[in-house]
């Protein structure tokens, strides 16, 4: 073949069904949001909230063609200022709104600078005192010119509670060998998934399936918390549901809630870590991977169909 210095070959406008995606690539661009300096225990990384999220935005853009932007690094709390203790990176409900806007209104119009796609935007939290702005959608929609808004976090498994139950049901025959076990283990993973809570079984499970919790210092607490369960939450005080704060009482008790005002279920996480395993935090790998990646595929399909 004859070379031509004067031909060029412009690809711009022509590569729109190239690729896995098709025409689909770019259709909605994705953000997260966690809590990027948090305790959660010996065991735990600070910014487990951050790492969770973050793996789950990236795998929800490589199943669906979207692009994901940025990680939104501030945070806010239910428990208003009183979340310092634990989470030294708070700031008040109000500024963390107008912070996220701000942040999120610099990377669009970077992509709309570019000419790239910016009109449909999802935004993952991972970090439940964040759960204010899941009810900012229309607000940040109409603020920032977008199409659609859709804010979602790990809360979106309250829909899908059978298919929940049949996955556990399943998880607990491939860990098992005899029947016995079988029901031995489902009634742990059934206590793990209603016993829910900050630093409790779950959030380690999510941390074990994502090779992020240190085994031995987990080892080191586990051993001590059995010699004496309140000792060790006062030295370890997030872990089990802010466990440690709730036991203290007073200003974290009007922030967190009483054992007979239980708002936001901390006093069940504790309860579950004090009687499962002799009071000892039990992570199951395999469940954390189960309820990670059937939150990717939910939002997967809802971004697909959108």
């Amino acid at each position: 073949m004859n070379s031509n210095p004067q031909k060029e070959l412009k690809l711009g406008g022509k590569m729109d069904d190239w690729g896995p995606y098709g025409k689909k690539e770019g259709d909605w661009i994705i953000f997260t949001v966690g809590n990027p300096v948090e305790g959660h225990g010996y065991a735990l990384p600070r910014n487990i909230d951050d790492i969770v999220s973050q793996y789950i935005g990236l795998h929800i853009a490589l199943k669906t063609g979207s692009r994901y932007v940025a990680h939104i690094p501030y945070t806010t709390d239910h428990a208003g200022d009183a979340a310092k203790d634990w989470a030294p990176k708070y700031i008040p409900v109000d500024q963390f709104l107008a912070n996220v806007k701000e942040f999120m209104k610099y990377h669009i119009d970077t992509y709309k600078n570019l000419g790239l796609k910016a009109s449909k935007v999802f935004i993952y939290s991972g970090h439940g005192g964040n759960d204010p702005l899941l009810k900012e959608e229309t607000v940040i929609k109409e603020e920032l010119r977008l199409e659609k808004v859709l804010i979602g976090s790990g809360g979106i498994l309250e829909q899908y509670v059978n298919k929940i139950m049949i996955a556990t049901k399943n998880l607990a025959t491939q860990l098992s060998n005899t029947k016995n076990e079988q029901k031995q283990i489902g009634n742990e993973l059934v206590q793990i998934l209603l016993g829910a809570g900050h630093a409790g079984h779950m959030e380690h499970s999510l941390a074990y399936a994502l090779e992020v919790m240190d085994k031995k210092k987990l080892e080191i607490m586990n051993q001590q918390l059995e010699n004496d369960f309140e000792k060790a939450l006062l030295k370890y005080p997030p872990v089990g549901g802010l466990g440690g704060y709730l036991l203290v009482g007073g200003k974290y008790e009007s922030a967190l809630g009483s054992r007979k005002n239980d708002k936001y279920g901390l006093w069940n996480c504790l309860k579950t870590l004090r009687k499962l395993d002799n009071g000892k935090v039990k992570p199951y790998k395999e469940l954390g991977k189960m309820i990670i990646d059937m939150i990717i595929d939910i939002y997967t399909q809802i971004l697909l169909q959108n």
